[in-house]
């Protein structure tokens, strides 16, 4: 699979959420993997296996519980409902609180998507710089997460370093504008100017 092949198996949307009782919006992720969704939930929900694809995961995990991912953000789990769906608070310092939603649907008898639903708070200008900000961290995860379903070990370093990753990262900020625009969350020129922030935050010189 090529870095474009990536990018467009990619589904990516912009939603109109309430959170907190105000405004928000979510960016929205989806992808579809070789697996069954009994698969997928198992690795979504298991400790051991999130720390091969992601990062590793401590807490309660199940319905009522609480988690904290090394070095990110922990949160309440609200919602688990095998395997459909997974309801999170999502809180990292410096951050408003946010919430994140994952629905496994079946595709077949052996495949599953997985649309991964980031919700933050704010309009306009936060909207726009929450969606584009969580998008392009979402992407490569999920692209890792297929790969570890695949049976393939998630090289971790070269999503962060290789030139490779560099050019889906730019990929990505571009995508994310795009349906930003489309959905007319904010004007043209300040998305643009939020993409360019978000990108100069991912590829550091």
């Amino acid at each position: 699979m090529t870095i474009n092949g990536w990018i467009k198996e990619t589904s990516r949307e912009v939603r109109s959420r309430k959170i907190s009782d105000g405004p928000g919006y979510s960016a929205v992720i989806a992808r579809t993997y070789d697996s069954s969704p009994e698969e997928v939930w198992d690795a979504l929900t298991t400790p051991d296996r999130i720390a091969r694809f992601f990062l590793p995961v401590t807490g309660d995990l199940k319905e009522g519980g609480k988690f904290q991912l090394e070095n990110h953000a922990g949160g309440d789990i609200i919602e688990c409902d095998k395997p459909r769906r997974i309801h999170l608070t999502w809180v990292a310092e410096g951050h408003p609180a946010q919430e994140l939603i994952m629905t496994l649907t079946a595709d077949g008898k052996s495949r599953t998507t997985l649309e991964l639903e980031h919700v933050g708070p704010g309009e306009g200008d936060d909207a726009i710089s929450h969606v584009l900000a969580v998008g392009v961290g979402w992407d490569p995860a999920l692209v890792g997460f297929g790969q570890y379903l695949a049976g393939e070990e998630v090289d971790k370093a070269w999503w962060m370093e290789s030139e490779e990753a560099i050019e889906f990262t730019k990929l990505s900020v571009r995508a994310w504008a795009d349906v930003l625009e489309k959905a007319k969350v904010a004007p043209a020129k300040d998305v643009h100017k939020a993409a360019d922030e978000t990108l100069k935050f991912y590829t550091p010189e």
